[in-house]
């Protein structure tokens, strides 16, 4: 098994060759050209958005805290609708039609938000990618399938290989394949898992456990705040977003809405499968309860059948979110910039540069870090949310001005990033990216007011 990184890195390689020499403009590389469906952007679109966070760290995490983990995806069903309500059509409104979140915001709000924006982006996208690295690492040392390390590496170099070869051209297709196989992987996992803990199932709720009561061992605030993080936090996370830049036109984004809506409730049923057959296990004494390490232990305990599938699936959700934020982080740095700083080429060598290095980092960050994998997703979507969501809401309602904006955005970036330092030391219910969000949004609205 110690030579599968090495060969999972040469097919990507040679799926990178077949478009390395292809001219790319910035919107091909950055947008695939605005000619995405509705199909092919709603599948691509939940893979992008439903990354190792699911497959690993929310099971573990349900099998730590019970039901309560399940506010974290509560709001699911709507999110679809609420992001195309509220910012598909805002979207592909635009003329000339933006390909990166900076640029939407340049619109209405002019460069200094481009490029706070850009530069919040950027660190957002590293702490993501952290996350992938780390979920990598926990695989595969929990399947004993060699080093955590080098397989972190090698998922990072195939994905940035294809990705800085043909960007969201290619991007868009092999991450619509990728979502298709993550929601057949998911439903059968689900299922085998929770046929193989029936017995501990049966116990668990005869015993009437606290653990499936309304909020399991989470306080209702915490609950709450976790639900309204993840509600409104989509309107602000830059690879959910990706997708209407993708969209061909308004048409298909009538029909955007289920697919994106059935294609993820199908693979968030490895959540809630995954992690009830684990709590199950584990309060039965069957399963250690060993923090992000008890996925892989109760994947081994269902076969070897079911951990080829759960590899497949993960390496399915990793390689594509690592995708989107490598495009993202490499639009940020090398398109929104320098055009806000009045170098307006742009530079395909320097975006595939950037695709690379920067995803680098993101990986040797995660591979590093100590924290579980659904900690750190959350420290990302909140980073996400409190940094661009005043922004973006300021945009789309044409609320308040681009000094009191940029203001916003930093606040709200500041606060986040600084209670992540005392996480362990907040009270229930008080989380660091809703609250910094919340921040952020008054003083953008306290600037619109001033205005008038």
């Amino acid at each position: 098994m110690s030579a599968a990184p090495f060969l999972f890195l040469i097919v990507s390689l040679a799926l990178a060759l077949a478009f390395v020499r292809r001219r790319l403009s910035a919107a091909g590389f950055l947008a695939a050209d605005h000619q995405a469906g509705a199909v092919l952007a709603g599948l691509a679109g939940t893979a992008m958005g439903l990354s190792a966070f699911v497959f690993v760290g929310g099971p573990a995490l349900f099998a730590q805290l019970g039901v309560g983990a399940f506010w974290l995806i509560l709001s699911a069903p709507l999110t679809g609708v609420l992001q195309c309500w509220v910012l598909g059509g805002f979207i592909l409104a635009q003329e000339p039609r933006p390909v990166t979140v900076p640029e939407l915001l340049a619109h209405r709000l002019g460069p200094p938000v481009r490029v706070t924006a850009a530069v919040l982006l950027t660190l957002g996208c590293l702490a993501a990618l952290a996350v992938q690295a780390r979920a990598v690492t926990v695989l595969a040392e929990g399947f004993g399938v060699g080093s955590g390390k080098l397989w972190a590496f090698a998922v990072f170099l195939a994905t940035a290989a294809y990705m800085a070869a043909g960007g969201m051209r290619v991007g868009v297709w092999v991450d619509a394949v990728q979502g298709s196989i993550m929601g057949v992987v998911a439903v059968a996992l689900a299922a085998a898992a929770l046929l193989d803990a029936r017995e501990a199932l049966r116990g668990l709720f005869t015993t009437g456990s606290s653990w499936l009561s309304s909020f399991g061992t989470v306080s209702p605030s915490q609950a709450l705040a976790w639900y309204l993080l993840f509600c409104v936090g989509t309107l602000a996370q830059p690879h959910y977003l990706q997708k209407f830049f993708l969209l061909r036109s308004r048409e298909e984004l009538r029909r955007l809405p289920w697919v994106l809506t059935l294609s993820l409730m199908a693979v968030l049923t490895v959540w809630v499968g995954l992690g009830l057959a684990a709590l199950a296990l584990v309060q039965q004494g069957q399963l250690p309860a060993a923090g992000d390490a008890v996925v892989p232990l109760l994947l081994q305990r269902l076969g070897p059948t079911a951990v080829l599938a759960a590899a497949v699936g993960c390496l399915a959700a990793i390689m594509s979110t690592v995708a989107s934020f490598c495009n993202v982080l490499s639009a940020s740095l090398a398109y929104d910039l320098p055009q806000a700083l009045g170098r307006s080429r742009w530079s395909l060598g320097w975006s595939r540069f950037i695709t690379v290095a920067g995803g680098l980092v993101g990986t040797l960050l995660g591979v590093e870090s100590g924290r579980t994998v659904a900690f750190l997703g959350i420290l990302g979507w909140g980073f996400f949310t409190a940094s661009l969501l005043p922004g973006v809401l300021a945009a789309r309602f044409s609320i308040g001005s681009p000094r009191w904006v940029l203001a916003g955005m930093t606040l709200g970036a500041g606060t986040c990033a600084g209670l992540e330092l005392f996480r362990a030391q907040l009270p229930a219910g008080v989380e660091p990216g809703l609250l910094g969000a919340a921040l952020g949004l008054f003083c953008v609205v306290l600037g619109g007011q001033g205005k008038r």
